[in-house]
């Protein structure tokens, strides 16, 4: 599902007619102008990014698996994309040992290693996929953009509500399997 859509679904939910009416028309060619010109579709987007990091962080753990080379026996931290929490380190198969010290992951020796570890995607376009959501309801990240959106607007009774059946539906999805996105290789 891409980004758009949930953002559509969620100015129905807030009432926004003119920015769904320029959703409904906006393509990839006029994004750019169209989200410096609109205000309320900037902090729409940027919104969603919030709703989609708390999502992961908190309710559906979404795993990629890396293979890293440490260097001094560390790896940095920021070196891997979105990082939320380790979920498992191996070596030939088998399980490692680490430590985390300050903003890296120690090891006993210096090698390649295999780390699975919890993350959310990044929004940069309205047009981007988001691959997680298509094993579950879209509309749990709709109620929290929603709530966002009413919580930066001042709207605090919408944000209650919205919240509020965010947080039941999120709920719900912790009993799902983690998502796991495709490995991908550095070279």
């Amino acid at each position: 599902m891409k980004i758009i859509d949930i953002i559509k679904q969620s100015a129905e939910f807030l009432g926004l007619g003119q920015e769904l009416e320029v959703l409904n028309n906006i393509t990839e060619d006029t994004e750019e102008t169209t989200l410096q010109s609109n205000e309320e579709l900037s902090r729409l987007l940027n919104l969603s990014q919030y709703a989609i990091q708390e999502l992961c962080t908190n309710y559906i753990p979404v795993t990629v698996e890396e293979e890293i080379q440490t260097e001094n026996k560390r790896y940095a931290l920021n070196k891997l994309n979105n990082y939320i929490k380790i979920v498992e380190i191996t070596k030939d198969g088998n399980f490692v040992d680490y430590k985390i010290v300050g903003r890296n992951i120690t090891f006993a020796e210096d090698g390649k290693y295999f780390i699975k570890f919890a993350t959310y995607p990044k929004i940069s376009s309205l047009f981007d996929e988001i691959d997680f959501l298509q094993t579950f309801s879209p509309d749990v990240l709709v109620m929290g953009l929603c709530s966002f959106y009413a919580l930066t607007k001042g709207m605090f009774e919408e944000y209650d509500i919205f919240r509020r059946t965010y947080c039941e539906k999120a709920e719900g999805l912790k009993q799902l399997k983690v998502f796991e996105m495709p490995m991908r290789r550095w070279g």
